[in-house]
């Protein structure tokens, strides 16, 4: 199990587990074996996608996974997981999913690939509360972990919550922001001063910068003490 994956899993607690796009089946069978929900919900797409996860419970003798094949929340009816974990897609296309879902009042965990600045903007407009936002490294690479309950009121995040979650001082957040760092001074020097393209990176440059001076701030003063 990659870190990525044991994230997601210390964040299940249900009777009910919803795991939405399973690929693997690895969060709804795992989830069942620790005793993390008392029932698993795996679902996918087709028929074809969830061979891989009927094979892992097989394999490990997780009786209490059901398996559904369906366009994503549709599977479910209303409210009837109190978990829902949609991981190994894009931003956009888990806030479409979450706006097409039927009534759920249930904990999300969300671990978008890609875009997860739209899914935070998203998720603030829509009212969903964050309980925890942190970026995890797991393989090389880096992944947000959403964890988040509809019902909190709408509000503007600021560019360094969209970018980065709501844990900036954490080591993995650090490291991600020191890659996007340089991949955003790259662009910046490749785009001329005044040209309206470079405005949205240099805005990103500037609030990355600001998360890691105090991220350095705060380690130089941990050190000395």
């Amino acid at each position: 199990m990659d870190g990525r994956l044991e994230c997601i899993l210390s964040h299940v607690h249900a009777k009910v587990l919803a795991d939405i796009g399973c690929d693997h089946g690895k969060v709804a069978v795992y989830a069942v074996l620790r005793g993390l929900t008392e029932k698993s919900i795996a679902a996918d797409i087709s028929e074809e996608c969830l061979k891989k996860a009927r094979a892992l419970a097989k394999e490990k003798g997780a009786g209490s996974v059901e398996f559904r094949v369906g366009d994503g929340m549709r599977v479910l009816k209303e409210n009837e997981a109190d978990n829902v974990v949609i991981a190994g897609m894009g931003g956009r296309e888990i806030a479409k999913i979450l706006s097409q879902a039927p009534a759920m009042d249930a904990k999300f965990i969300l671990v978008p690939h890609d875009d997860a600045p739209l899914l935070r903007a998203y998720l603030a407009k829509c009212g969903y509360e964050k309980s925890s936002d942190k970026i995890v490294r797991s393989g090389g690479k880096f992944y947000p972990v959403i964890v988040c309950k509809k019902g909190g009121a709408a509000y503007t995040p600021a560019l360094e919550e969209l970018l980065y979650g709501t844990s900036p001082a954490d080591g993995d957040c650090t490291a991600y922001a020191e890659q996007r760092l340089a991949v955003l001074e790259r662009i910046c020097a490749s785009i001329k001063e005044g040209d309206a393209r470079r405005e949205e990176p240099a805005r990103q440059l500037e609030a990355t910068r600001a998360l890691l001076g105090r991220a350095y701030e705060s380690k130089g003063r941990n050190q000395d003490n």
